[in-house]
């Protein structure tokens, strides 16, 4: 099956597969989602200026993260991505991270006051989860604990290393990647660039089709999930679609030796998470904000940018950070 969606144009096929797939059945995921009153719960009472923002918003079903990982999963599995230990993988990434962000957004509506997992046992269970999966990959792709430098012609092998340091690229991405979901087709079209920009890259490569069949898939459902989450959104990615994407971008860059080249083109994803760290850190030693709000979309919002512009500004950031990074990898 492998050989026959080899090459550049057949993984445009599981692409547009993958895309069409989420078109097709949007409608009625949606539908079935605000049946099961899966509305997103809007609370400010810890951050009040978002309040006038976010009006209008209320009655939006979330969790259609569900749709984007079960359509991608289903068009990379026909398309041969379960043909290899490491395709198995990533399929486990996508999955296993998608049901902790699930088990997250499902207990957002134990009654009126839900707040979903808890900081701490949260960060521990996806420590643990990414460990796991680090340690698969690792042996799966023979111990060799390679990272390639963008832009550079040389890397390093860190050895059995590579297990921490990717565990630490899993927890990372998947929860910036979280945080990045503010916003309507905010996160969604950011990862939809990104893992483009990827699939691009290894298709030119030659690289492993198995592992370009999960990014086309994985690209193709970002885009196909865009025809209804942009704005105004029918429905949000929610924690099981954002954490979910965000292990399966980690598990591609650190198969295609590059992490660092991820923080490069998936630098929105960076700088969201910074914001946060930023601000939770000034609050609690200086005892002053440094952003109005965080993450950094909602401190623009706050200040008065329109949400479609400010969306826009951000993808085109994204795009340009992704010319200049395969610019870059076309010098190695």
């Amino acid at each position: 099956m492998i050989t026959i969606i080899e090459g550049f144009g057949q993984t445009a096929l599981v692409f547009l597969s993958s895309a069409a797939a989420c078109i097709a059945l949007g409608p009625a995921a949606i539908r079935a989602l605000r049946k099961a009153q899966f509305v997103q719960p809007f609370r400010h009472e810890d951050c009040p200026s978002l309040a006038s923002v976010q009006i209008g918003k209320e009655g939006t079903p979330t969790m259609g993260g569900l749709l984007v990982l079960g359509a991608s999963t289903a068009v990379a599995a026909i398309a041969g991505g379960l043909e290899s230990r490491v395709g198995m993988l990533v399929c486990a990434c996508v999955l296993g991270f998608g049901a902790l962000g699930l088990l997250d957004d499902l207990l957002k509506f134990r009654g009126p006051n839900g707040r979903g997992l808890r900081t701490l046992p949260k960060l521990l269970i996806t420590i643990l989860l990414a460990f796991l999966l680090a340690w698969g990959l690792f042996t799966a792709t023979g111990g060799v604990g390679r990272i390639d430098w963008p832009g550079r012609s040389y890397g390093v092998s860190l050895g059995l290393l590579w297990i921490p340091f990717a565990a630490l690229v899993f927890v990372g991405t998947s929860h910036a990647v979280n945080l990045t979901d503010g916003m309507d087709g905010l996160a969604a079209g950011c990862l939809f660039i990104t893992l483009s920009a990827f699939l691009l890259i290894r298709a030119r490569a030659g690289t492993d089709p198995v592992v370009n069949i999960w990014c086309a898939a994985l690209a193709g459902a970002c885009a196909g999930f865009l025809w209804f989450n942009s704005f105004p959104a029918s429905v949000f990615l929610g924690d099981v679609g954002a954490m979910g994407l965000g292990a399966a971008l980690a598990a591609i860059s650190l198969l295609h030796q590059s992490p660092f080249w991820l923080m490069w083109i998936g630098a929105i994803f960076v700088v969201e998470a910074l914001s946060v760290m930023a601000q939770v850190a000034a609050y609690k030693w200086l005892h002053r904000r440094i952003f109005r709000v965080a993450p950094l979309h909602h401190h623009f919002q706050v200040a008065g940018v329109s949400e479609p512009k400010l969306i826009a500004r951000f993808w085109l950031v994204n795009v340009a950070l992704v010319i200049i990074g395969v610019a870059l990898w076309e010098r190695v």
